[in-house]
């Protein structure tokens, strides 16, 4: 029989600001977490049709959600710029606060899985329409920078040990 792969379910997603902190979760997501990895090649040819070679010569990842929690972190997390201090938030810094990023969810086999970026940013517009009766989320891009080591980390939990249980989020931090 083969084994089936497909994942369902919710992950947490955790920052780490500054990096080497302690891991704070954003609470409640709208909507889920995507990782997004991309590439640009360049094929190498000769003159027969085919390329003999492709070599990548950009990378890209980037990690985005609606985050249904509108905390003054989350908000400044989500703002390229932002600074917090107390209960204000400025905007127009023109700094671009270093952070790392952990999701945390099942494999497919229900054990835990986790993503770990250990140098990123946030990028993109971000937008939070007030409306009456519909909740506000704040959306987020985290884009991942080059560091030491490996861009991103992707592990699975060993089978012998026990299968990842997601509690509800219930607030504060993780």
């Amino acid at each position: 029989m083969k084994e089936v792969t497909v994942l369902v379910g919710v992950a947490t997603l955790s920052f780490r600001f500054p990096i080497g902190a302690v891991w704070v979760a954003v609470g409640y997501i709208e909507d889920g977490v995507t990782l997004e990895y991309s590439t640009d090649t360049v094929d190498i040819e000769t003159e027969e049709t085919l390329p003999i070679r492709r070599v990548i010569t950009k990378e890209s990842l980037s990690i985005t959600c609606n985050m249904a929690e509108s905390s003054l972190m989350n908000i400044d997390k989500a703002i390229a710029g932002s600074v917090l201090t107390a209960n204000t938030i400025t905007i127009g810094s023109g700094r671009i606060e270093e952070m790392s990023i952990r999701i945390v969810g099942r494999n497919p086999a229900g054990f835990a899985r986790t993503i770990e970026i250990p140098l990123a940013t946030t990028t993109g517009a971000v937008a939070m329409p007030y409306k009456k009766v519909e909740k506000t989320v704040v959306p987020i891009t985290f884009q991942a920078l080059e560091g030491v080591g490996a861009v991103c980390t992707i592990v699975d939990e060993p089978s012998g040990r026990r299968k990842l249980k997601l509690k509800k989020w219930k607030g504060g931090s993780k």
